[in-house]
């Protein structure tokens, strides 16, 4: 079955050949196939009869699909994995469900993409700020992307890494609208993630900084002096200033004690008074 699009339809105003492969086919998440963990790739499962046709008109490798809901003509493009879906039964990755806005069971329509360009730059947009705080985030990425055959401007893709599933929306993509991605090299650029909050400046900071560093500079320039400062008493216990002063002062008073008695001996001679009688006559 082809569906025959209206004349201002989103598909027929994009300049492009007339596709030698076109089937609508209903759509169901790929989940549900035996192979779950294609999901987090953007291949689709087709039937036998796809891989038929593709092969009586002689479709030249590799092999891109556009991809277009009959309900809101949103398009997405993808590669192809297997030919084993059931007749009249597509499987694809709930993702691409998302970017063609469509539910389990509706009919899209199927059409190889030609002259596709190999791509030699994106820019990718990352949902959650936590992908960018990964060891080496592009190391994962490219990893990750050679899975994939072809990115379009204006899609989201996820990619599964460490069992989590990271989103990102491709913002650009050159050359064209959409490329491929087997046997180039293809720079990246990442956009600011989507839940990424920059900091918060009111100038508290500013000058709470600016006068900490004055008057480390004051400080500087009067020198370091050490033991200068009073003890003071923490828990009813002196500090080690304060017990230095008070032994400091007891050396001090003792001193003025022991020089005060010699002043007194120095003073005393003993046997050179006068002698008096107390209660009897002197012998």
């Amino acid at each position: 079955m082809v569906w025959e699009s209206s004349n201002n339809s989103q598909w027929e105003s994009i300049p492009e050949p007339r596709p030698l492969f076109q089937e609508a086919l209903r759509c169901f998440p790929i989940k549900r196939y035996k192979n779950p963990h294609l999901e987090t790739r953007d291949k689709i499962i087709l039937p036998p009869s796809s891989l038929s046709l593709i092969l009586y008109n002689r479709i030249q490798y590799p092999l891109v699909f556009k991809l277009q809901s009959h309900k809101t003509n949103a398009i997405s493009y993808s590669g192809v994995m297997e030919f084993n879906a059931e007749e009249g039964n597509i499987y694809l990755p709930e993702w691409t469900m998302q970017n063609l806005n469509i539910q389990e069971g509706e009919s899209i329509v199927v059409s190889n993409a030609s002259n596709v360009p190999k791509g030699y730059y994106m820019k990718l947009r990352p949902h959650k700020t936590a992908f960018t705080e990964l060891a080496d985030p592009r190391a994962v990425l490219e990893k990750v992307l050679r899975e994939f055959t072809c990115l379009g401007r204006g899609s989201t893709i996820v990619i599964k890494y460490n069992h989590v599933d990271f989103y990102f929306d491709v913002l650009e993509v050159s050359p064209g609208d959409v490329i491929t991605l087997i046997d180039t090299d293809c720079e990246v650029e990442f956009a600011p993630p989507l839940d990424y909050v920059e900091p918060r400046s009111d100038g508290c900071g500013s000058i709470e900084k600016v006068g900490r560093v004055e008057n480390e500079e004051k400080e500087e320039g009067q020198g370091f002096r050490p033991f200068t400062g009073k003890g003071q008493r923490l828990g009813g216990k002196y500090t080690v200033a304060v017990v230095a002063e008070l032994l400091s002062e007891i050396v001090i008073e003792e001193d003025k004690k022991r020089s005060a008695k010699e002043e007194v001996k120095k003073e005393f001679e003993p046997f050179t008074g006068k002698s008096r009688v107390l209660g009897g006559p002197l012998f």
